[in-house]
This record gives C-alpha cells, sequence and structure tokens, in this order.
C-alpha cells in the first residue's frame, strides 16, 4: 500500500444513502475505527468514473485502521444524520399505511390479503417498521450485487424508485447503491445544488418510473372511474369526503336543459311551450337521423349488390382475360407468318403478271408492225415504190384469242409454285374458315370491344395475302376466266356475321370491302400492263366487271382511292390507243396501177378506228359521261373519222361508213331529249352537207335509176339527222 497526500478544504469522504429495499442500515458504532485509505483508493477519488465493486472484490482483505480525532467525529455526526433521516422515513412510511388503510376501508379491501395488488410497486414489498441491521462487509455487499445483477436479467424486476432525492453532498464519490435504476455505463456528472436543482430533485422520481408502475397506475385510475361502492351502513363525515375526493363528478347539470326564462316570468304554458320547440327540434334531429340511416342502409344495400355482381362478373372477366391472351397470342403469330411469306407471294404476282404483259406486249408489236407496212405501202412513211407488198387482212380481228403453248406450261408452273408457299403451314393459319370463326367468336363473346377495335376494318387486312393467294392466277382478261364471285374465300366470307340467317348490319360491307382493298388494286395493274385496247373481247369483260364492281360492291356515290386511280388507268389506256391506233392517212398517192390495194387499206384503216370507237363507248357509263364525249367523239369522230368522210367521193361507201358510226352511238345519249347534244354538232353540219350534195345530182342525174337511188341516199341521210335529234338542220334542208 503506498500513502498520499491530503488535499486541504476538501471532503471526499462517500456519503452512505438509505436503501430502504435491498441494503440493511449499519448497526450504531460505539467506537469507529479510523480506515486507512490505499493509495490506489485515493487517486481514485480525484476521477468521476463508474460505480463499481472491481476494487472491493479484488481485495478480500479489509485493514481498518484508527484515523485521527477529527475524521472520528465527522463519522459521528454522519450516524447522527443517517439516523434523523431514518426516523423521517419510517414516519412517512406509517402515513402512507394510514392512507392505504382508509382505502381499505372505503373500498372493502382486506389490507393483508391484496397489499400487493392495491400499493404501488415501491410500498408493495415494503416492511411495517426498519429493521435494526449491522454495517454490511464486503462480502455482503458483493452477494447483494450479484443478487441485484441477476434479477435485473428476469422480467420480474421491478427497479426501486426512490422516494426522496438526497442534495449531493460535496464528496466527490458517489455510491452505485445511489443510483440503481441507472445504466452502469452512465457518468454522473456532479454540480453545485441551486434551489432550482432542489425543486428539480423533487420531481426526479418520474424519470425512474419503471412501464409497470406506468400500467399500474392507469389500472388504478381507471378502477377509481369506474368501480362503484356499495356501503352497508351509513358512511362517516371523513369516509364521505374522501370517497367525494376520489370519485369523478359525474352528476348531470339540469340547468343546461332547463329554458332561460327569468323566474317571474315562468309558467305553466311558458314552460310546455319550451319543451315543445325542443321536443320538435329534437324531434326534427331524430327525422334527419333517420334519413341518413335509411341512405346508409340503402348505400350498404348498393354495395352488396355490386359485391355480388362484380363477383359473378369476376369470371367472366378471366375468362375475356384468357380470350383476349389467346388472340393476342394468335395475331402476333400470324402477323410474324405473312410478314416472312409476304415477298414469295408478291414474287408469283409479279410472275404471272410478267406472263401476261408479255403476251400483250407482243399482241401489240405484231399489230404495229403491220400497221407501219400498210403506211409504207400508201406511201406516207417511205416513197420507195419498188418494196414489195404484203398481203391485206380481210378484217381487223382480236389476236388475244390464239393459243401459245409455252405459255399455258409457264402459267401452270407458276400456279403450283404458288400452292408450296403455305405448304408447311397449319391450318388454323391458312384456312380462311378457321380464320373467320376466331373472328366472329369474338364478335359474338365480346361485342363491345369488337366494334371499338373496328374490326370489320381490319379483316380484308388480315385475309388480304391469302385471298391473294388464292387468286394469283386470275386474269378477268383472258377467256375462260371465273368470276371472283366463284372462288372459295367468296363464299366463306359471305356467311360471315350471319347467326340463324339473320344478316348483321355491321358486317354488310365485308365483301366490299375486301373488294375493293385486294380486287381492284390486282385490277388496276391488269389494266396498265396487261389490257390490250384494241381487243374488243377483252374490253368487254373488263367493262362488265368493273360494272358489277361499281354496282353490287360499293358503299358510297363516291369512288374510293383505289377504284380513282383504276379509272385513271383506263383513261391513260384509251388515250394511248388513238395517239397510236387510230390511223387515216389525209393524203394519198392515187396511181392509177395500185388504186384497188389503197381503197382496201384505206377501208381497213377505217374500220379499225370503228372498232376503237366501239371499245371506248363501251364505258359509257362507268367513266364520266364528258369523259366519254372528249375520248370518243372530240378525239375520234370529229377529228379522224369525219375528216376521211369528207375526202371520199363514193357516195355510196360514205352512206354505208356514216351508219357503221351511227350504229356505235348509245341510244341513251338521245333518249328524253330532243335537242341535239353539243358535241355532234360538226358530224351533223357534216351530214347537213352531203343531204345538200346528193339533193343537187338527184338534179342531174339524167336516168330515173339514177335519180331513185339518189333520193333513196337522201332519205337515208335525214333519217341518221333525226337519229341523232338534229331536227332543226332536217327543217333547215327542206
Amino acid at each position: 500500500m503506498f500513502g498520499f497526500n491530503k488535499k486541504k478544504h476538501r471532503s471526499n469522504i462517500r456519503v452512505k444513502r438509505e436503501d430502504e429495499d435491498e441494503e440493511p442500515d449499519p448497526e450504531p458504532v460505539s467506537k469507529p475505527k479510523k480506515v486507512k485509505a490505499s493509495k490506489k483508493s485515493k487517486e481514485d477519488k480525484g476521477k468521476v468514473t463508474k460505480l463499481s465493486f472491481d476494487d472491493e472484490i479484488n481485495n478480500s482483505e479489509v485493514d481498518f485502521k484508527v484515523k485521527k480525532s477529527s475524521i472520528s467525529r465527522k463519522l459521528a455526526r454522519e450516524r447522527e444524520r443517517e439516523k434523523s433521516k431514518k426516523i423521517k422515513s419510517d414516519q412517512e412510511n406509517e402515513k402512507d399505511l394510514e392512507k392505504f388503510q382508509i382505502i381499505d376501508d372505503l373500498d372493502g379491501i382486506e389490507v393483508d390479503d391484496n397489499l400487493d395488488d392495491i400499493l404501488p410497486p415501491q410500498f408493495s414489498n415494503a416492511p411495517a417498521v426498519a429493521p435494526v441491521t449491522t454495517i454490511p462487509d464486503a462480502y455482503a455487499i458483493h452477494q447483494a450485487r450479484k443478487k441485484r445483477e441477476e434479477a435485473r436479467k428476469t422480467n420480474e424486476y421491478i427497479p426501486v424508485n426512490r422516494d426522496k432525492v438526497y442534495k449531493a453532498s460535496k464528496s466527490r464519490l458517489i455510491r452505485e447503491d445511489d443510483n440503481d435504476g441507472d445504466d452502469d455505463d452512465e457518468i454522473i456528472e456532479m454540480k453545485v445544488n441551486t434551489e432550482e436543482d432542489d425543486v428539480d430533485d423533487i420531481t426526479l422520481d418520474d424519470g425512474f418510473k419503471d412501464e409497470a408502475v406506468v400500467k399500474w397506475e392507469e389500472e388504478q385510475i381507471k378502477k377509481g372511474s369506474s368501480v362503484k361502492t356499495y356501503f352497508d351502513v351509513a358512511p362517516s363525515e371523513e369516509r364521505l369526503e374522501a370517497l367525494a375526493a376520489s370519485v369523478p363528478s359525474t352528476a348531470i347539470n339540469i340547468s343546461e336543459y332547463i329554458p332561460d326564462i327569468a323566474t317571474n316570468d315562468i309558467s305553466l304554458d311558458i314552460l310546455y311551450r319550451e319543451l315543445e320547440s325542443e321536443i320538435t327540434s329534437l324531434e326534427e334531429l331524430v327525422r334527419n337521423n333517420d334519413k341518413d340511416l335509411q341512405s346508409t342502409l340503402n348505400a350498404i344495400e348498393q354495395c352488396e349488390a355490386n359485391i355480388a355482381k362484380y363477383e359473378i362478373k369476376s369470371s367472366e372477366l378471366s375468362s375475356s382475360f384468357e380470350f383476349y391472351q389467346q388472340t393476342k397470342c394468335y395475331i402476333n403469330d400470324f402477323s410474324t407468318l405473312i410478314s416472312m411469306r409476304i415477298e414469295s407471294i408478291q414474287s408469283i404476282e409479279s410472275e404471272l403478271l410478267g406472263l401476261f404483259k408479255q403476251k400483250c406486249v407482243a399482241n401489240k408489236d405484231k399489230r404495229r408492225n403491220l400497221q407501219d407496212q400498210l403506211a409504207a405501202q400508201l406511201g406516207i412513211i417511205s416513197g420507195d415504190k419498188k418494196q414489195s407488198y404484203i398481203d391485206i387482212p380481210a378484217k381487223v380481228g382480236d389476236t388475244d384469242e390464239e393459243v401459245d403453248e409455252d405459255f399455258v406450261t409457264e402459267y401452270n408452273r407458276i400456279v403450283d409454285k404458288s400452292e408450296t408457299i403455305m405448304g408447311d403451314v397449319r391450318p388454323e393459319y391458312t384456312d380462311l374458315a378457321q380464320i373467320k370463326e376466331r373472328f366472329e367468336r369474338w364478335k359474338y363473346t365480346e361485342p363491345e370491344s369488337y366494334k371499338n377495335a373496328y374490326i370489320i376494318d381490319c379483316i380484308p387486312k388480315v385475309m388480304a395475302p391469302l385471298i391473294r393467294l388464292e387468286m394469283v392466277g386470275w386474269n378477268p382478261l383472258q377467256s375462260k376466266c371465273p368470276c371472283f364471285e366463284d372462288y372459295s374465300w367468296f363464299k366463306i366470307l359471305m356467311s360471315y356475321g350471319i347467326v340463324e340467317e339473320q344478316e348483321s348490319d355491321s358486317d354488310v360491307h365485308l365483301i366490299p370491302l375486301v373488294v375493293n382493298k385486294v380486287l381492284v388494286p390486282k385490277i388496276t395493274r391488269l389494266v396498265r400492263e396487261c389490257w390490250d385496247t384494241m381487243s374488243a373481247k377483252q374490253t368487254k369483260r373488263l367493262t362488265k366487271l368493273i360494272k358489277l364492281i361499281l354496282t353490287d360492291y360499293t358503299t358510297s356515290d363516291t369512288l374510293t382511292p383505289e377504284l380513282k386511280k383504276l379509272i385513271e388507268g383506263i383513261q391513260y389506256e384509251i388515250e394511248q390507243l388513238i395517239i397510236y391506233e387510230a390511223f387515216l392517212p389525209l393524203t394519198i398517192d392515187r396511181s392509177s396501177n395500185i388504186n384497188a390495194k389503197i381503197e382496201r387499206i384505206l377501208s381497213l384503216q377505217y374500220a379499225k378506228c370503228i372498232k376503237i370507237l366501239k371499245n371506248i363507248l363501251l364505258w359509257d357509263g362507268i367513266l364520266e359521261r364528258e369523259l366519254v364525249f372528249k375520248l370518243s367523239i372530240d378525239s375520234l369522230l370529229n377529228r379522224h373519222l369525219i375528216t376521211h368522210l369528207q375526202s371520199s367521193t363514193n357516195i355510196t361507201d360514205t352512206i354505208d361508213k356514216i351508219d357503221m358510226i351511227i350504229k356505235c352511238l348509245p341510244t341513251s345519249w338521245f333518249e328524253g331529249s330532243s335537242s341535239l347534244l353539243p358535241q355532234l354538232l360538226p358530224f351533223a353540219n357534216y351530214l347537213s352537207s352531203l343531204s345538200t350534195i346528193i339533193d343537187r345530182r338527184v338534179v342531174q342525174c339524167t336516168t330515173d335509176v339514177d335519180k331513185k337511188q339518189h333520193k333513196t341516199y337522201l332519205r337515208k341521210v335525214k333519217s341518221m339527222l333525226l337519229r341523232i335529234n338534229a331536227i332543226d338542220i332536217v327543217r333547215n334542208a327542206k
């Protein structure tokens, strides 16, 4: 042990504080011994450290030595203070016991049996009289500390609350058992006490309340506010006062319900009126509450009905979701398939179109070569009279009907090739009947989404590749070509949307849409590349087909963009026909040795122009009337045919040629009207001049046979004028 120097004017004696629950009070000692502190303990006094008994545990032997007389006197004073504090605490415990005895009398609760349930934790195990014990030695303190540590580890441990907070002494040492409720690692900060600190120390116990204590206090408050007390005998005044103080005031303030009326004016009528008004207001309040209740009940019924309805609808929604998922997957797979095979379909179509075009170009070249040779013989293209003459055909015929075996072989090869494009695909993606059933199921199960998705407008695009593949060899310009109404896709789609032989109004336009989106573009390509405009048979087939489309498969009076493109293609081909095929020379080298052949060539060319005129007039009713007038009358009749007739000298041949023109003109132009068409005025003037010439020849004729013949010609010319409604011209001729 090492000694140390004591500092002056500083008291480092650790003040012993009372712990009523755990540590016993020390016995009075007659002759206290002086304790010699070690150097290590003195060094610990100068530091603010955590409370610990480590030094005492390590040093099991205690060396007591008698200190100086001044220290013994201080210890005696400390013992006297502890005794006075113990007496005060005993008095306070007695007062608390008296209070609980009063409560026991009021509630009829026996203190001895249920004291632990009533008293707070800090009084539940408190002894009635503090026992007199001796000062514990280091071993006892160590055992008590171990006992507290073990109790802290259990859930039944309740920390000890201090009834009073003692002021800190001037000593810098703090006993550990003064702060049992604090954490072991907490650093206690010491400072000088003031009046404000004393006030704070009084309320310090609130911070040390455990959760169990707070819960116990709340339960006792609830018991005090809810428990009714019954008395077997009349209670005393003291007990009544205590009861009144413990029970909360719940009395009804009757003055709140009494009308505010002056005491001098109170009468039964006034009270009756006031009460009646109060009842009326309450009845109104009840009625309003009844209305609210009824509305709430109605809302509950509506909610229950909605719940039942949506429970039923949930199964429908699940099936709808499954259907939409299947449809989505099917459309994705179908679109992927078409995107992979569309190039092959287009390639097959291009091959067949090229084959048809090759045949058409061959016919046009053959006809134009013949025309060039005829022109050369007339001395218009070449003036060489030594060139050989060719055989002049007797009439202008169609060359498209000639059968070519190579063409047929190639055509069959391409058609067979088209059948292998979808040969490895499952029928659900290539069979139009199965595709139609899938869309019909959508229409009948989910009509609203079917309508909102505009499926009727999408079906032609979905089915177009399969329809094109089926009609890859279809060419309405060729002979023995079936109508599109005879194909299987047409028969399948004709029954689309029909249930029990009832036609659905929403899907009646499906076939017109397919015709407009699929067939019309195909016909346009055939017209532009494969149509022989000089062929009367091809023109008749084409006009018949287009009339059928315009009559039965159009949904509005206006032309669709596809039909407009078709009409533009037809107009362009007719204009090219007039430019390159309508050839009638104006001046002819009429030498004596070739007059007969010249007449044959001119007659052949004139017949060719008449054939062109007939082909153009076949479009009357399909093309606009003004466009037909422009192509047939202005571009051909007035420019070529009338000029050729004016140069003719043979009246008989001229009248026969005029009769061919009159027979070509549609009768619909002259029905319902008695006036002459402005476009035919040049032709009517030529007929009038021709009638004048014939009339003069009648006068010049020397024989009766010639006169009679010319009069017959004159009557024919006038009848022609009447057929074209040139009545005014006939009257003037008379």
